[in-house]
């Protein structure tokens, strides 16, 4: 097959490391060769195919093109860590997802910046050092009401806390999105991801969490936006016992546990399982959640705390079991997608194509479905 005749190597290079790959797993991917290609071709020693530059594009998401042009490809800002536990290998998934988010940021404010205002929440509590004051200053510029999170009841009681919790801060002119199926990024490898930016700052959440966990992330990854430091997350932790979690992500999720359970609400000097599971349905976030932050917050009577721990971690994990083995349809595509996107990101698009400043073929790429659909 025939070889292109040039190439510009530095945008190969710089659209490899945008989606997270090594020269040899981006060989691997388009190649049975033992040689390392891709090596050779940003080094300007061969030249790749026709073919294998359209299976190169599609891995890099990029169109074909660029491998030609002689204008560079952005880099990518590098999105401070704070995980600790995860799955290296599955980090190319997260890099690629980061590249799509960074991406949609860069289109976002080349076509639409006239219509974007400057994102004032972002680093406005950068000064704060205190998680409960940070909580504070989240709860009162997102509007958010505590007694309404309360008196939200029924099967659906937490789905609904978060769309209420998202649809605040899409208000304030901040882009939430979800995983979906085809990122294939485990719970235990990305929990909340915040990437800043001026005129559009994306938050991310893991679809396949728990929604207790999805609200305590949020508010989570609120905190870093607050604070304006990129991140990507997988900790729920609050309590400073592992040594290995950055100081950020423990005050970032003290500021989340104060916010969705006040120490000014926790009034009685002990608390029980009762107490516990009670909290839980009111608050709307997970009962091991609760018991830490009251052991925390010396609220268990110490002759209760190992066995009272030992059963909620335990119902946590049978929780999870059943929730791992229930048939899972998937539902719809064009929803999940919806969903995935955010109503914000939705809206901005289907309100360019109405005005005919987008085609139908744009419009659905940027959705990843028909526009017609929304």
């Amino acid at each position: 097959m025939d070889k292109v005749k040039s190439i510009n190597k530095e945008n190969l290079e710089i659209a490899r490391n945008n989606v997270g790959l090594s020269t040899m797993s981006a060989t691997r991917k388009i190649s049975k060769s033992k040689i390392d290609l891709v090596f050779e071709w940003e080094n300007g020693t061969s030249l790749p195919t026709w073919n294998q530059i359209t299976r190169l594009a599609k891995i890099y998401d990029i169109p074909e093109v660029l491998f030609f042009s002689r204008e560079s490809i952005k880099k990518n800002k590098t999105i401070p860590d704070y995980r600790i536990g995860q799955d290296s290998y599955n980090d190319e998934k997260i890099q690629k997802l980061i590249n799509i988010v960074i991406r949609r940021q860069r289109w976002l404010k080349q076509n639409i910046k006239y219509n974007l205002k400057k994102n004032v929440l972002q680093g406005s509590g950068k000064e704060i050092q205190n998680p409960d004051q940070l909580a504070l200053l989240i709860k009162e510029k997102l509007n958010i009401d505590s007694y309404e999170i309360k008196n939200i009841s029924g099967v659906s009681s937490r789905k609904k806390v978060l769309d209420y919790l998202i649809r605040k801060a899409e208000d304030c002119g901040i882009f939430i999105g979800k995983t979906i199926h085809y990122h294939r990024i485990k719970v235990d490898d990305m929990r909340g991801l915040y990437i800043s930016d001026d005129y559009c700052p994306y938050i991310i959440l893991n679809r396949r969490d728990a929604l207790s966990a999805q609200i305590f992330s949020l508010i989570h990854e609120l905190a870093h936006l607050f604070r304006k430091t990129d991140s990507i997350s997988n900790s729920l932790e609050f309590r400073h016992l592992n040594k290995n979690i950055n100081y950020e992500e423990i005050f970032c999720n003290k500021v989340a546990a104060e916010l969705l359970l006040p120490t000014k609400d926790l009034k009685k000097t002990f608390y029980d399982i009762s107490d516990i599971n009670n909290m839980a349905e009111i608050y709307k976030v997970s009962r091991l959640m609760i018991f830490y932050r009251l052991k925390d917050l010396n609220k268990i009577d110490k002759n209760d705390i190992d066995n009272l721990e030992e059963k909620i971690r335990k119902e946590t994990d049978e929780d999870v079991i059943h929730k791992n083995n229930k048939k899972n349809t998937g539902g719809s595509y064009v929803n999940n997608m919806r969903d995935s996107n955010g109503k914000l990101f939705n809206n901005i698009i289907l309100e360019l194509y109405f005005d005919k400043k987008i085609n139908y073929v744009e419009a659905s790429n940027l959705l990843k479905f028909s526009v017609e659909s929304l």
